[in-house]
This record gives C-alpha cells, sequence and structure tokens, in this order.
C-alpha cells in the first residue's frame, strides 16, 4: 500500500489500507470522517486532520523523489514503529524479503511505477514461498511444498511419499498451443487417450516437469538428504526415478543386487537378514538404502533400569527463573553489495567465495577455474555474453592476485588452514553465528581473512575498514574460542584491486 501511494497519491484505496496499516494504525472513524469531507481526493481531504500523519505523507512524497524507494520502507517502519507489530519471526522475514525484492528491482534500473506493475501484476500469484526464517537454535521443523522450497537451503531434509504417482493435469481433456495457435481436445475414452500423440506429448512434458521438481528437492539439503516411502512397481512417481537414475532394485532373501556383491568384507560377515533388501547398480559416496526394519534397529531404545521408588517428598513450591530468550544473529557485512553496486557483483560475489574455497581445499586445480566459475554462473542464470563478462572480471581478478603474491599465501591449499569454517559464538544475551572465508595457522599465529569482491576506489579504504571493524572483531573471538588462541590477527582481501588490509 505504501509503494501503491507514493506512485500515485491519489490511490484512495491504497491510502485507505496504508492508514490503517500498523504504519499509522488510524481507526475506521477518522477515514470516513475524512471522506466525507470536502476535496477531490482522499489524501487532499486527509491533509486537513492535522494530527501528524499528514506530515509525514508529505515528506515521503518528496523523499522519494531522490530516496531509494527500499530506504525509504526502512525508515518508515522505523519511524513510526510499525516493526513492533511484526514480531513474529516469520511476519519479520517476509517483511525482509519484500524490502530485498524492493532492492532487486532498483538495482535492475526499474522506476518506482515500474515497481507498482510488477508488484500488481504478482501480488495474486499463490506459488510465492515465504521469506526463509533462520530456524537456527529454534526447536523447530518447517514443513512446505517443494515449490515452496526453491531458493532455499536446509540442513536437514526429509521428502516423505516418493512412491506416490504422479497424477496428469489433462484427464480427458487437454489446451495445447501449436504454431501460435490454440487448440481443445477432448477425449473422453483413457484407451484412446494412451494412444495420441497429443496426449502422449503432453504426459511426457509433464514427466519432465516432475524430474525438474525432483531435482529441486534433491539439491535443498546442506548435510544430510532423506528419501522415504514404500517399494512400488509404479515407475511413475520420484522411486521410478530412482530406479531409472541409480539402478535401484529390490533384492529378495538368498539373492544379491551390485551394491550387495560390492560390500566391504567386515560387512559380508555380518549375519543375513530376514525380509528383502534394496540395492543399487551405482555407488555413490554416503548412498544407503535401509528397510523398516533397519531403521527401527537404529533406534530400539534401551530398557530403563530398574529403581526403587522412594518415598515422596513433601510438596514444594519453587519459583522458576525465566530467562531470557538469545538473539540468534547471522554475520553478514555491514555494507548491501547489491544495493552499492548492483546485482551482478553481489552474484559474482557468490562465485568467487565458492571458487576460492574450492581452490583451498584442493576440491579443484587452477585449470578448473574457468570450467567451474562458468557452471555455477549459469546455475545462477548468468549465461551468454553476460557469463563471458563475469569470467572476464573473475580471470582479471585472479591474475592480479596472483601478481602480487596472495593467490600464492594465501587462497592456495595449504596445511594447518580452513576454508569458509562455519562457527557459533555465543557473547551475553547474543549468539553469533557465520562463516569465516579463510584462516591460516602459522606456528600459533591465527590469521584470518575476509574476502571483499566488489569495486573499490582507495579512497573508500579508511571508510570500508572501520564499516567491517566490527564483523572482524567477531570473526578474531570466533578463532579464540574455536582453537584457544592467543594470537588471532585478521585481515581483509580486496579482490578486485589485489590488496590485503589489516582490520578489526
Amino acid at each position: 500500500a505504501l509503494t501503491y501511494f507514493l506512485s500515485n497519491p491519489y490511490d484512495d484505496f491504497s491510502l485507505y489500507i496504508l492508514l490503517k496499516s500498523p504504519f499509522f494504525s488510524i481507526d475506521e472513524g477518522s477515514i470516513v470522517k475524512a471522506v466525507n469531507s470536502e476535496g477531490d481526493c482522499l489524501f487532499s481531504k486527509w491533509r486537513k486532520t492535522r494530527d501528524g500523519s499528514e506530515k509525514l505523507l508529505d515528506e515521503w512524497l518528496l523523499k522519494i523523489q531522490q530516496v531509494p524507494l527500499s530506504e525509504l520502507i526502512e525508515e518508515a517502519l522505523s519511524r513510526t514503529k510499525a516493526w513492533e507489530f511484526f514480531h513474529e519471526a516469520q511476519q519479520r522475514a517476509n517483511v525482509k524479503k519484500f524490502i530485498k525484492l524492493v532492492e532487486d528491482l532498483e538495482a535492475d534500473g526499474k522506476s518506482l511505477l515500474k515497481i507498482r506493475d510488477f508488484l500488481e501484476r504478482t501480488e495474486e500469484r499463490a506459488d510465492e514461498p515465504k521469506a526463509n526464517v533462520n530456524t537456527e537454535g529454534m526447536d523447530a521443523v518447517r514443513i512446505m511444498t517443494i515449490h515452496g522450497a526453491k531458493g532455499l537451503e536446509f540442513p536437514v531434509v526429509f521428502v516423505p511419499g516418493i512412491d506416490e504417482g504422479f497424477f496428469t493435469k489433462a484427464g480427458d481433456s487437454l489446451i495445447y498451443d501449436t504454431e501460435g495457435k490454440l487448440f481443445f481436445k477432448y477425449v473422453p475414452q483413457s484407451a484412446v487417450r494412451r494412444m495420441d500423440e497429443d496426449f502422449i506429448l503432453h504426459s511426457r512434458k509433464e514427466n519432465e516437469e516432475q524430474k525438474r521438481l525432483f531435482y529441486v528437492a534433491v539439491t535443498r539439503a546442506e548435510q544430510a538428504f532423506f528419501l522415504t516411502g514404500r517399494w512400488s512397481e509404479n515407475n511413475n512417481s520420484f522411486l521410478g526415478f530412482l530406479k531409472q537414475g541409480l539402478g535401484l532394485n529390490r533384492v529378495e532373501p538368498g539373492a544379491q543386487s551390485t551394491e550387495h556383491r560390492d560390500r566391504k568384507t567386515e560387512n559380508r560377515k555380518q549375519k543375513t537378514k530376514k525380509g528383502p533388501q534394496w540395492g543399487t547398480s551405482v555407488q555413490l559416496e554416503g548412498l544407503s538404502v535401509i528397510s523398516e526394519q533397519e531403521i527401527k534397529a537404529l533406534y530400539k531404545k534401551r530398557p530403563r533400569p530398574k529403581t526403587s521408588k522412594a518415598p515422596s517428598a513433601p510438596e514444594k513450591f519453587i519459583p522458576i527463573r525465566v530467562e531470557k530468550p538469545l538473539i540468534w544473529n547471522a554475520v553478514t557485512e555491514t555494507i548491501d553489495i547489491r544495493r552499492q553496486h548492483g546485482k551482478d557483483w553481489a552474484v559474482l560475489g557468490d562465485v568467487i567465495h565458492r571458487l576460492f574455497e574450492d581452490i583451498s581445499n584442493g576440491v579443484i586445480t587452477e585449470g578448473d577455474m574457468r570450467a567451474r566459475a562458468q557452471k555455477l554462473l549459469m546455475t545462477k542464470g548468468i549465461v551468454n555474453k553476460q557469463n563471458e563478462r563475469l569470467l572476464s572480471v573473475i580471470g582479471e581478478d585472479v591474475s592480479l592476485l596472483q601478481e602480487k603474491g596472495i593467490w600464492q599465501d594465501v587462497i592456495m591449499p595449504r596445511d594447518n588452514s580452513f576454508s569458509e569454517l562455519p562457527f557459533v559464538l555465543g557473547s551475553g544475551d547474543t549468539v553469533y553465528t557465520g562463516r569465516i572465508d579463510r584462516v591460516i595457522n602459522e606456528d600459533g599465529v591465527f590469521k584470518v581473512y575476509d574476502y571483499k569482491t566488489f569495486p573499490v576506489d582507495k579512497k573508500e579504504m579508511s571508510y570500508l575498514l572501520k564499516g567491517y571493524a566490527s564483523q572482524l572483531r567477531i570473526y578474531k573471538e570466533a578463532v579464540k574460542n574455536l582453537f584457544n588462541a592467543e594470537d588471532v590477527r585478521s585481515y581483509i582481501i580486496f579482490t578486485h584491486t589485489g590488496e590485503i588490509k589489516e582490520a578489526g
């Protein structure tokens, strides 16, 4: 409503919603009274109320000419204390996601009217997922559809019911587009539909869509991924994809699959289990297929030791001390790269961090970097000329770091070093979480490195070092706790200029 009003002050309905919203919390009676007064629109009528809200509205209409919409929304939330209304974690995350969406649109050069047009076209979209809420430290399980999980990642993911078959959306009728013309086909006989070319083509397209959906599901997990279901001969399901891709098969007692034949010697010594087992023709590290009986055996509860029942003590009322809940804070950069430099630099920064991590861990060599970078960019929707342009920037940054020796001293694999080191640091009632780009232990001196991958002017250096000082201090404290280290030093590497500066 705020965005719509700022783009068109004559939009009476948006102003009505805005006045009733947590920004102002104006009662219905006051708005109705203003509506019945003289004026050509609600805004001109509301200006006569003189309750202070009209001054804020005028101020925002002036500011929107010079200030980005995303900043103005954040300012409005703070000045009117509307943030207090969004006290629930999911609500706050949704608001932040909306602000981030506006930032992205502004980074792409969209005007206020273009942003409004985009919001009007997408506000009724049912498949828009909720914002990703940081559940770290919360005793909670998030349940969502695969569509809703697009773009999100979680430490552990479960996908149940992989044996459930897919159901075609066409039924006995089909609407399809051929050579720019729209056709409608109705075939009530299922036997005829199975032989009809158009229905067959539609079925194949839906099957490919299910494969893409399955890919989304299996790529949401960061640490562990579980698929559950019953064995079924129906291959029109996620289970069918596993049969096709991994050679998943059912092994009856007495028979052996490829997986069973290739097990290590110690596994062969185990007693044969009763009931059917499952195996795969493809060997993948970390992949295992276990039965319901094996799961129950893993989690079988130990019998509780018998204890003698002590005589009951007299009842006492003990006051309970209510602890203040901890605040979980993900350590991120204090300067928004998207807002300062645009979306491309944010994407590029993520890709460079992934490349440096793979190089430092010995996952890839310098010769593999271009192919790896190209693949990472493509997964983020960067293709063709834009892909080549960003690949060129990466190549130039790496060459500059190699020329100045930073590449050899910091990025390349080294003993007693860590890349993307995760940490959890408690400080008072706040718990900080995050990842440190690089940590190197040189004879008891721990050196912390943080990569900044966006373009930097030398005049900005002192400002940036001050801006990132608190972030680096948290990193240093985390390293001290992790390694019981006394001497910890922190540095920022500006990859685009090939400079390294001590900070924090």
